[in-house]
Formats: C-alpha cells, structure tokens, sequence
C-alpha cells in the first residue's frame, strides 16, 4: 500500500504507521490469494482495498473477501472492466440490521 500511495500522492490521507502496516498486509493476502505478479494488477488491488478500507467500518476479513470477490468479477475501483453481470451489491452487517429493521 505504501507503494501505491507514493505513486498516487492524490490518494494520501492520513493513516497511522498501524494503519499502513495493516492495508500493506491486506494487500499482501489479497495479492497472495489471487496469485498476482503484475505490478498493474498488484496497484488494482491496492486500489479496491483502500476504496473498501474505512477506520471502523468493514473487517479485515470483510475487505479481503470483497476485493478478491471483484477482482474476479472484474471490477475496477472506478468502474467495470467486464462485459458480465454487475455485481450483487455488498452490505456491511449494520446496512444489513438497519434494512431488516425498515422491512418490520
């Protein structure tokens, strides 16, 4: 992530040292599920994750999965790069509570 951020300086907010050590390692494990080796595609995924990442919103776990599950559907961080179906929107388990909340 630290890489990523130093190409896109527009990108930079103020993360703690914690903060960048954890979206470094998140990217490592999405980089390693998705066994990728190009650099293009390494940045892709550093981006989807920081577009994911909010202090207290999603966990970790919750991040990895939504960005492996769009790297495979092909989703960009600021678009579709496939001709498939748009994804299923994602819910974090507050939206979820609040909705079923609405529905009663």
């Amino acid at each position: 992530m630290r890489k990523y951020l130093s190409f896109h300086p527009e990108e930079q907010f103020s993360f703690t040292s914690e903060e960048l050590d954890m979206l470094d390692a998140l990217v490592t494990r999405v980089v390693g599920i998705l066994d990728i080796t190009d650099e293009r595609e390494r940045d892709e995924a550093a981006a989807r994750i920081l577009s994911l990442y909010t202090p207290g919103g999603r966990s970790f776990d919750e991040v990895v999965e939504l960005a492996v599950r769009l790297h495979k559907q092909g989703s960009t961080p600021g678009g579709r790069r496939s001709d498939g179906p748009s994804p299923e929107r994602i819910r974090t388990e507050r939206q979820r509570r609040r909705l079923s909340k609405k529905k009663t």
